[in-house]
């Protein structure tokens, strides 16, 4: 399996701030079956940013890290960008990077409302050939409470992806439903960890996958497995088959 969001870097954001908390999240995920990591420490959100030579920086920590201790899996740049106005002429000066050097930008929004310049941004991305990701749409409040907005987007060119802990029910039943709902209607393209912690906000894909063979079947699980291996092979994914939630 590939995840496309976490929270790995060591000491850049709420992730991990040791050597030990690092190598349980590495162990963590390989246990699960995860081959590929692709790095992706909060950037604009708050007091947080994460430019694309700190990326670098700090990704060459967990490559020795990984070196050191011969173990089998491999990580990659990326960045949650929070939205804001400067995306696509931070992407043009290298302050910000895409998924594995990918089309693919990962885009948080704000947990609460939408800044009104959210579209405007969306399209700039899709003008210039990016492909943005909503990271996790079931936790922004204005979104799950209103999902036509996130059909909207799609319909538009963009993807979204959904938290593994909001798919396996520990977020919540409410969360575990909204999630569930945007699978169902095609406004999901992707399941990744956003692991932090091994023991608080560990790796559950497995997990996450297991509960969707069980609600929806396998072989919806294994298109959204595939897609992750798209986004980091930079390959199109089809969004196709979005639906609005009734």
């Amino acid at each position: 399996m590939i995840d496309i969001h976490n929270h790995l870097l060591m000491n850049v954001d709420d992730g991990p701030v040791s050597e030990d908390e690092v190598l349980n999240l590495l162990h963590q995920a390989i246990d699960q079956g995860i081959t590929n990591i692709m790095l992706t420490p909060h950037h604009y959100a708050g007091r947080y940013m994460t430019p694309k030579d700190t990326v670098v920086e700090k990704l060459a920590e967990i490559q020795k890290l990984i070196d050191d201790n011969d173990l089998d899996i491999a990580v990659h740049p990326g960045q949650e960008i929070r939205i804001n106005e400067n995306i696509i002429a931070d992407l043009a000066s290298g302050f910000n990077t895409s998924l594995n050097d990918s089309r693919y930008i990962l885009v948080e929004m704000p947990f609460t409302e939408l800044p009104p310049f959210y579209e405007t941004v969306i399209d700039e991305l899709i003008e210039n050939r990016y492909i943005p990701v909503i990271a996790h749409p079931e936790r922004c409040a204005e979104i799950a409470g209103n999902p036509g907005l996130l059909y909207q987007l799609v319909n538009k060119g963009a993807l979204a992806q959904v938290t593994a802990a909001s798919v396996t029910g520990d977020f919540g039943e409410e969360l575990q439903e909204t999630a569930f709902k945007m699978i169902e209607n095609g406004l999901i393209h992707v399941v990744a960890s956003d692991a932090h912690h091994a023991e608080v906000r560990p790796f559950m894909l497995r997990k996450a996958f297991e509960t969707i063979d069980g609600r929806l079947g396998e072989q919806v699980s294994e298109k959204l497995k595939d897609n992750a291996r798209k986004i980091f092979a930079d390959e199109p994914v089809a969004v196709d088959g979005a639906e609005h939630i009734r």
